[in-house]
């Protein structure tokens, strides 16, 4: 009994001691004890912990109050620097001719081997290069069939509306949409989700996007729950309401997954034996779509091709590629409908462009309406190099409900980066907030108001103004869905500000003010919805 006493000492003792030490150290040794900041977040992450989990996700907005007392560089944990200077960023993401790698808890999506929470460079490059060529513009523009033909089922949803006099909800409609359109892109058509040919649109992609991200905030910090809950996902469904629609939708993508593989092996086998394929489901048109293109394409490594490396980048691609469109899209109609002035002048100027309602141009023509365009009113014959800008509407949709709220860690292992008066060590984790640009009030003068004529500017000062554009980062941790994600909102926006006379409906700014970080900017528990009446419809 006594050697058990004496034993529990020993532990005690050396636990304290140890913790003693590592505190000691972070505050008096380490090469962050210089930087300015509280000495509890440098103590311990604890600091962060208690505003994330005890305070509901509020330390993105404790930061910005960090800075307004110690000053524009401020040590938020134990091992990071932060920084808020816009004219900064593109020292830390787009150096591009410096290695960065990233923080092992950009893995808290839950799920191991996707391309963004890859730490190291080296193994992140490949996964990029390989999507990339899925989402770059001219990608696009030869996916924009499929693009309208899922505008045109959204529509109808939005006809029965008008005719049922009954509001929607535009984020579950949005959902949807993005939902349907994304998963024909990865999987091919007959694969694709298919939410809007229901008879009435489901909330299911909605709540399931919600409920991922709402854990996102816990396993950034207990990432061993979302071992856990990936190795017993039935007990952790019954226990965790979040969890069991987060795992609904992983088994539906995972079995879109195991159906290509199937349908790979099989094509492969008969391409061997006899030369040509019978098999419809791999045929060379499903094989434009993007994993049945990876699983064909010889060049990829075999490594990249694992069922389980496809299961959980195809994952990551719906989570990221079907929330933060359809969240955009849905505030920026928000505002747009609660700037009477704003809306009738974007109706007016859509009508005389693109009368015919029925039709639905293409992006590139979209691009060149005036009010639209990010600039000043030119000839579109002078429109040099500006084709490709995302309209103003739209940009200022992007800067205002800058979603991505959370802070992106990147360390430069090889070099020391110099800001102002400080030296930051090689291996240091920097991190900047694209939010706090995105609202700074010297660059965007009343940050908080939906402004589409601040980028009606000239085309010299727009490029100037555009540096600061950044809603999804930039560089190695900048999102490869950007240009899906201008050109469902020109088309979207577009197409119902045309065909539709709108009004919200029991919808006020705290439905769309970000309040809470969960990897992703959420308003307030229970209220993030944008409800409109369907007052009429234009059919020609």
């Amino acid at each position: 009994m006594e050697d058990c006493k004496t034993a529990v000492y020993v532990l005690c003792f050396c636990t304290s001691f140890y913790i003693t030490a590592v505190i000691f150290y972070r505050l008096v040794l380490s090469p962050l004890a210089k930087f300015p900041g509280p000495r509890l977040a440098a103590a311990t992450r604890l600091y962060e912990i208690y505003y994330q989990m005890i305070k509901g996700g509020t330390f993105t907005w404790h930061i910005s109050d960090l800075h307004d007392k110690y000053g524009p560089v401020v040590r938020i944990t134990p091992w990071e620097i932060h920084i808020k200077d816009p004219n900064y960023y593109n020292t830390v993401y787009l150096d591009m001719g410096k290695l960065r790698n990233k923080e092992s808890l950009l893995s808290c999506i839950g799920y191991p081997n996707p391309i963004f929470p890859l730490v190291s460079h080296e193994p992140h490059q490949p996964w990029r290069n390989i999507l990339a060529r899925f989402l770059k513009k001219s990608a696009i523009l030869e996916f924009e069939p499929v693009i309208k033909a899922n505008i045109q089922s959204l529509c109808k949803h939005f006809s029965t509306a008008a005719n049922s006099h009954e509001p929607l909800e535009l984020y579950s409609a949005f959902h949807c949409y993005s939902s349907d359109t994304l998963s024909q892109h990865a999987f091919g058509h007959d694969l694709g989700f298919h939410y809007l040919d229901e008879m009435k649109y489901s909330e299911k992609c909605k709540t399931w996007v919600n409920s991922k991200f709402t854990l996102c905030r816990l396993i950034r910090h207990l990432s061993f729950v979302g071992d856990i809950a990936h190795k017993i996902p039935r007990p952790a469904s019954f226990a965790v309401e979040q969890y069991a629609h987060a795992y609904s939708m992983e088994k539906d993508v995972k079995i879109r997954i195991q159906r290509l593989v199937d349908q790979y092996d099989q094509w492969e086998v008969e391409m061997q034996s006899t030369g040509h394929s019978t098999k419809n489901g791999f045929s060379l048109e499903a094989r434009k779509a993007i994993y049945p293109a990876i699983l064909a394409d010889q060049e990829v490594p075999l490594l990249e091709k694992s069922q389980s490396q496809l299961e959980d980048s195809a994952l990551f691609l719906m989570l990221a590629g079907t929330n933060v469109p359809s969240q955009t899209i849905a505030i920026t109609m928000f505002h747009i409908l609660n700037n009477p002035a704003i809306y009738q002048r974007l109706k007016e100027e859509l009508f005389i462009v693109l009368p015919d309602v029925t039709t639905i141009p293409s992006i590139e023509r979209l691009e060149q309406i005036p009010y639209l365009v990010g600039c000043v009113v030119i000839p579109l014959s002078n429109h040099v190099g500006l084709k490709s800008l995302p309209t103003a509407t739209i940009r200022e949709g992007l800067r205002l409900e800058s979603i991505v709220t959370t802070r992106l860690l990147l360390s430069a292992p090889n070099d020391v980066l110099r800001y102002q008066q400080w030296d930051i060590p090689a291996g240091t984790f920097v991190s900047m907030s694209t939010y706090f640009i995105l609202r700074d009030p010297y660059i965007f003068p009343e940050p908080d108001r939906f402004k589409p004529e601040r980028w009606l500017i000239e085309p010299e000062s727009l490029r100037k103004l555009e540096r600061y554009l950044v809603p999804a980062s930039e560089g190695t941790l900048g999102c490869l869905g950007q240009n899906m994600n201008w050109s469902w909102m020109h088309h979207l926006i577009s197409a119902l500000v045309r065909r539709f006379d709108l009004a919200l409906h029991e919808t006020m700014e705290r439905n769309v003010s970000m309040v809470r970080n969960n990897c992703i900017g959420q308003p307030e528990p229970g209220i993030n919805e944008v409800k409109v009446n369907v007052l009429g419809k234009h059919s020609h």
